[in-house]
């Protein structure tokens, strides 16, 4: 028995899948790209409570906004002793 033919709405839409998945596959890929290497170079900007030894990154629930704490790098803050929220760093690369 012969299947029919498909149609070409359904052609299109696997090639744009297709297309997708590729474009998916290359962003992905380990291979790093110019501008976000040199972005996750700088060193990002922290908040550190004093109390506590932890620090908070920008954008996070606590960032700025404890009692007592300060400003500084997290590099700075590393090599200071303290630790990130969560156990998750900022992403500054220090060395």
């Amino acid at each position: 028995m012969r299947t029919p033919a498909m149609p070409m709405t359904s052609r299109l839409l696997l090639h744009t899948l297709i297309v997708l998945l590729l474009v998916l596959v290359i962003a992905s890929s380990s291979v790093p790209v110019a501008g976000l290497q040199a972005q996750s170079q700088e060193e990002v900007k922290v908040w550190v409570n004093t109390n506590s030894g932890i620090y908070w990154c920008p954008g996070s629930k606590w960032y700025g906004k404890t009692k007592k704490g300060k400003y500084m790098g997290e590099c700075e803050a590393i090599k200071a002793g303290y630790r990130p929220a969560y156990n998750k760093p900022c992403g500054s690369s220090c060395k």
